[in-house]
């Protein structure tokens, strides 16, 4: 499994890249994207996700191209945005159903998923109550929660513990290891101590450029 960028960019304004010359090669195992905000790390991870088109270069991944091969690509990717949108008049279950519904997957499959997902992240007590009753900090495990539903080889997590209180910090740096045997995962922050004890390796962003 590997995930490949060819001389990414991404121009917003011709004076400036966001992204600038990005070459990635990127196998099972964690990887942490660190740098501060506005570095360009949620446009990379737009790009890598195929909801943003890329001014120059493409993103290869098993060496086929992800906006050629899109369909195919989204069935193994699990994406985490920064700023996740919510239906806030869904329940916690009923989003995760509608998520699973929208990802194509078997009823029997999906109910069961949901229920591992619930007690694995601490949501079980919550299922039934309105995404608006939440806090952020439960917000962002529902939304761990959706991306991890088809259980992706490919997991891009944009900033992914915020909000999370340093309870929640552990339980998610030990979900995201245990998970990294046979998943890909890139995972961005500018918080060091997210990182430091699970990342196989760090790629530093600066000014778009790694």
């Amino acid at each position: 499994m590997e995930l490949k960028t060819h001389h990414l960019s991404k121009f917003y304004t011709t004076e400036k890249a966001a992204v600038a010359d990005v070459n990635l090669v990127l196998q099972e195992g964690i990887h942490a994207l660190l740098g501060a905000n506005g570095s360009g790390k949620t446009t990379l991870m737009r790009m890598l996700c195929g909801i943003l088109k890329p001014s120059e270069g493409i993103v290869t991944f098993n060496a086929k191209n992800i906006m050629e091969n899109y369909e195919e690509y989204i069935l193994h990717l699990g994406y985490l945005p920064q700023n996740a949108g919510f239906y806030m008049n869904f329940t916690v279950i009923e989003f995760l159903q509608y998520i699973a519904v929208l990802k194509c997957l078997e009823a029997d499959y999906a109910k069961r998923k949901i229920d591992e997902l619930l007690e694995l992240l601490h949501l079980k007590e919550q299922s039934k109550k309105k995404l608006r009753q939440l806090s952020g900090g439960m917000l962002r495990r529902v939304g761990i929660a959706q991306a991890l539903l088809n259980e992706p080889k490919l997991l891009l997590l944009d900033e992914p513990t915020a909000g999370l209180d340093p309870k929640e910090r552990i339980i998610f740096r030990n979900l995201i290891a245990s998970l990294s045997q046979e998943c890909c995962i890139l995972l961005s922050t500018h918080i060091v101590s997210d990182v430091e004890t699970i990342a196989d390796d760090i790629l530093v962003m600066k000014e778009g450029s790694i």
